[in-house]
C-alpha cells in the first residue's frame, strides 16, 4: 500500500509539472511576440489569482461553516449584502477594462506597419499543399515540397514585412515561438512586419485545415546575421546569362 501511494504521489508530481509547462507559450523570438507573451502573463497572473481566490473562499466556507452534529436549527440567513454586491460587481469590471486597455496596445503592436522602416519584403503564396517564398527584390523564388519544406532566411534584428496571398482555399501562417498566426484568404492580401531578436532555425506550419494534405505544408524560418544574409542572397539570387561576345560561327540559310 506504501509503495501504491508513493507511486501515485510521484504520478500526480509528474503531471502537475508537465501541465504547469503547457501552461505558458514556448519562447518568444521576435519583438513583437514578446510584447505578446507579456499580456498572456499578465491574464494568467490575473486568472491564477481569481482562481486562488475563488477556490480559497469556497473551501474556507465549507470548512468553517460545516453543519456540525450538533446543529439541530437552521442559521441566520442573509438574503442580500450592497457592500459584497458592490465589491464583486466593481472589481470584475475594473479588470476586463484593464485587459481591454492592454490587449488594445499589444494588438496594435502587432498590427502596426511602418513601411519606412522595413529592410526586407518577402511575398509567401500559399496553395494546395505548400508555401512559395519570394523575395521580389532579389528576384528570388523558394517552391516548398512535400519532402522538402522551404525555408524562409531573415536577418535579426531588422524589419521583416510579410505579403500574405492564397491561391486556392484558406491557409493560416503559423510559427510557435512568433505566438502569432495570421490567415491567408483567397482574393485578400494580407500583410504583417516582425523583428526577430534571436538566431536559429524555428519551424512552422499551415494552421487551417486546407485539404487532403494539409499535414504536408510545413515550413522554417532561419535567421541570420546580416553578413550571412547577404551571403545566402549572393549565393540564391538567379545568375543572369553573360551576353554573347566574338564572332558568331554556323550557316545562315539563303533566302
Amino acid at each position: 500500500m506504501k509503495n501504491l501511494s508513493v507511486l501515485f504521489g510521484m504520478v500526480a508530481v509528474a503531471l502537475i509539472a508537465s501541465g504547469c509547462e503547457a501552461a505558458f507559450p514556448v519562447p518568444a523570438v521576435t519583438d513583437q511576440a514578446i510584447e505578446v507573451r507579456a499580456l498572456y502573463d499578465l491574464v494568467f497572473a490575473l486568472a491564477a489569482a481569481v482562481f486562488l481566490l475563488v477556490e480559497g473562499l469556497i473551501i474556507w466556507s465549507v470548512i468553517r461553516y460545516r453543519r456540525k452534529p450538533s446543529d439541530s436549527t437552521l442559521p441566520v440567513q442573509t438574503h442580500g449584502n450592497l457592500v459584497l454586491e458592490i465589491i464583486w460587481t466593481v472589481i470584475p469590471l475594473i479588470v476586463v477594462v484593464a485587459l481591454f486597455f492592454a490587449s488594445a496596445r499589444v494588438l496594435n503592436i502587432v498590427d502596426d506597419r511602418q513601411p519606412e522602416n522595413v529592410a526586407v519584403k518577402i511575398e509567401v503564396v500559399g496553395y494546395q499543399w505548400q508555401w512559395k517564398f519570394a523575395y521580389p527584390a532579389e528576384k528570388i523564388e523558394i517552391f516548398g515540397a512535400a519532402t522538402a519544406y522551404p525555408e524562409m532566411v531573415v536577418p535579426i534584428n531588422e524589419r521583416i514585412e510579410i505579403t500574405l496571398v492564397a491561391q486556392d482555399v484558406n491557409h493560416g501562417f503559423y510559427i510557435p515561438q512568433f505566438l502569432f498566426q495570421r490567415d491567408l484568404v483567397p482574393g485578400k492580401t494580407n500583410y504583417f512586419e516582425f523583428t526577430p531578436n534571436k538566431l536559429g532555425t524555428f519551424t512552422g506550419q499551415c494552421s487551417a485545415f486546407c485539404g487532403l494534405l494539409h499535414h504536408q505544408m510545413g515550413f522554417t524560418v532561419r535567421v541570420v546575421t546580416r553578413e550571412e544574409y547577404d551571403a545566402w542572397i549572393e549565393a540564391t539570387r538567379p545568375k543572369e546569362e553573360p551576353a554573347a561576345v566574338g564572332p558568331m560561327t554556323g550557316v545562315v540559310a539563303q533566302p
